[in-house]
């Protein structure tokens, strides 16, 4: 396959919007700078590597769908499944102690069968 700036550059574009993030943001959870970012996204710069890759993780992709070689839609669910789990560690660990307490409370009772729920009245489903 031959390498193709404005290829990769659509499919950053488009699995940054997927991702519903702005450039900016995109540019801050791969710790790069907003015009790396831009500039990337218009064709005008090919990323190097260590750009690509620091893209791919932001993303919580694999290269090859960053770079455009592999469709987003060819990525299993367990790899999605995988980044949101990354994702969602990463914000944890910028939260207080006693909120982390809070939020485990409220995923372990979301794990419980429906069945053992606590409804509003505070009977079980």
């Amino acid at each position: 396959m031959s390498y193709d700036p404005q290829t990769l550059a659509r499919a950053v574009r488009e699995q940054r919007k997927a991702a519903g993030f702005t450039q900016a943001e995109l540019a801050e959870r791969a710790e790069l700078a907003f015009e790396t970012v831009s500039r990337v996204e218009s064709g005008r710069e090919p990323p190097s590597l260590r750009t690509a890759v620091r893209l791919a993780d932001a993303l919580g992709l694999p290269l090859d769908v960053v770079v455009g070689r592999t469709k987003a839609a060819a990525v299993s669910e367990v790899w999605r499944t995988g980044a949101d789990v990354r994702r969602l560690v990463e914000l944890v660990q910028r939260l207080d102690p006693k909120a982390v307490k809070h939020l485990l409370a409220f995923i372990r009772a979301l794990a419980q069968p429906r069945s053992l729920r606590p409804t509003r009245k505070g009977q079980r489903a």
